[in-house]
């Protein structure tokens, strides 16, 4: 095998890496924007065919300048496809939230049910799953749900067409809230509650299963009939398995316009507290961790209330935490202004300021947004469990910003290194590599832990628990 075309469809874009099989560098990159079929305050949905058609657009163009040997598929988590009579329909994303009344019914009227479904699957009870909307559409589009035949996903969708093959990978399926991740198959009882049938649904394979290409597929892309298809893993799972790989730190951090922290750990656990998720991705390597809502969106916000351009406040952070202490004077933010996943899994929370005194000048409000954002990422990191003493991996644009990723490793009494492999597609080509790709991870630049501001966060970090448990006890009564 000379060369693997690493794929990553994500919600916004498809990126193409091809690598080379010899020494693992970047032969090309090409990236397409993926549009929005739909997009409002409850409903985001994608064509799954313009997505194919931008796959296989992207694979023709590479396989004009280079030799493809094979193939390998990262996908976006939490998608679902209704086939009826053969025909595709539109594609619901995880921020899809029309199932979000219909989840809060369920965790309130039914905690237990709840609490077992979440154990099985390592998937939290959210809107975002395709438990959640399968249960909406049973519910309240009955019509709807009995005349659909299949429920895929984007996954399964593309390697019917490159494969011939209705598949789907263990990582893609441990997320959907329906796949028992101690047994590896769909979970009769949780198919039963959405009356779905296993018949239904893909059959579930693990990660590295590797398929023959469609004659289709490979007259449509200029590939070979010998081009190997691997089925790939989930978008989330692979980035953290690329943050491994390239900097040796098993937790990854990421700050984008939402953010997460990730764990990758040798076996499956789950939260007493079900505030995180566990997600498969390779034998003996499962990925733990959370995904918040407000990570650079809630900077962009910030900047359309303090400063006259959108994107003024990056600029003006460094400035703003040498004017406001730690702490910024007993200010606490909740950051939830877009409803959050981890660790509260309410879509309807909302964000709050606590603690304002006439005191409090603008640099103490953008230091507590930014300690906030922080401070949320560091409740869902205590949630995870991990015993052992480890470093992080920083990614995102959060930490292009000068300081935050020194104020992270205060915060998070960790040794940090800012880390340029979190790209899905490499962590894919990694994972059915089946070998270490050398990275000389001691050329990374150590960002060490500030002993005096460690001391300062610690009783700053303690407030915004304190505030966040009283909500996190709301949530969870509502």
């Amino acid at each position: 095998m000379h060369s693997i075309l690493g794929i990553d469809i994500g919600t916004t874009a498809i990126k193409f890496n091809l690598f080379s099989k010899e020494d693992y560098l970047i032969l090309c990159s090409k990236k397409y924007s993926v549009p929005m079929k739909e997009s409002n305050e409850t409903s985001s949905t994608q064509a799954p065919q313009i997505i194919l058609q931008l796959v296989l657009d992207g694979i023709q163009a590479i396989a004009k300048e280079y030799r493809i040997d094979a193939l390998v598929f990262s996908t976006a988590m939490h998608s679902l496809i209704p086939v009826r009579k053969g025909q595709i329909g539109e594609m619901y994303l995880w921020s899809d939230k029309r199932a979000q009344k219909t989840m809060a019914h369920f965790k309130q009227s039914e905690p237990m049910k709840a609490k077992h479904f979440y154990e099985a699957t390592g998937t939290p009870i959210h809107a975002m799953s395709p438990f959640a909307k399968l249960l909406y559409f049973k519910e309240k589009e009955p019509d709807f749900f009995a005349s659909v035949d299949q429920w895929i996903d984007i996954k399964a969708y593309l390697m019917h067409y490159f494969t011939g093959e209705y598949v789907v990978d263990y990582s893609i399926a441990s997320a959907t809230g329906l796949f028992n991740t101690e047994t590896f198959s769909w979970d009769a009882e949780i198919l039963s509650f959405v009356s779905v049938k296993e018949e239904q649904l893909p059959q579930a394979v693990d990660t590295d299963t590797v398929f023959a290409i469609t004659s289709r597929a490979s007259e449509a892309c200029n590939l070979s009939s010998a081009t190997k298809v691997y089925i790939g893993a989930s978008d989330g799972t692979l980035a953290s398995y690329a943050s491994w790989m390239g900097t040796g730190q098993k937790i990854s951090l990421t700050i984008g316009t939402s953010g997460a922290i990730r764990y990758l750990s040798a076996e499956r656990k789950i939260s007493e507290s079900q505030s995180t998720f566990c997600y498969y991705l390779a034998k003996n390597q499962w990925v733990i961790g959370g995904a918040t809502n407000n990570g650079g969106k809630t900077l962009e916000w910030a900047s359309q209330l303090f400063y006259e351009n959108q994107t003024d406040i990056f600029t003006e952070i460094p400035t703003s935490f040498k004017n406001s202490p730690i702490g910024a004077k007993q200010l606490v933010f909740l950051p939830y202004i877009n409803g959050e996943r981890a660790p509260l899994w309410d879509a309807n929370v909302t964000g709050k300021f606590d603690g304002v005194t006439l005191v409090h000048r603008r640099d103490d409000f953008i230091r507590a947004i930014c300690e906030g954002i922080l401070f949320n990422l560091k409740y869902i990191h205590c949630q995870l469990g991990i015993q052992e003493k480890a470093g992080i991996a920083l990614s995102g644009g959060f930490f292009t910003i000068p300081t935050m990723a020194i104020e992270a490793a205060a915060i998070f009494e960790s040794d940090c290194v800012q880390s340029d492999y979190t790209e899905p597609s490499f962590g894919a080509v990694a994972l059915v590599a089946k070998q270490t790709i050398e990275r000389k991870t001691n050329e990374l630049e150590k960002i060490a832990v500030d002993s005096l501001k460690k001391v300062a966060y610690q009783k700053s970090f303690e407030q915004f628990r304190y505030e966040l448990d009283k909500t996190f006890n709301q949530s969870l009564n509502k």
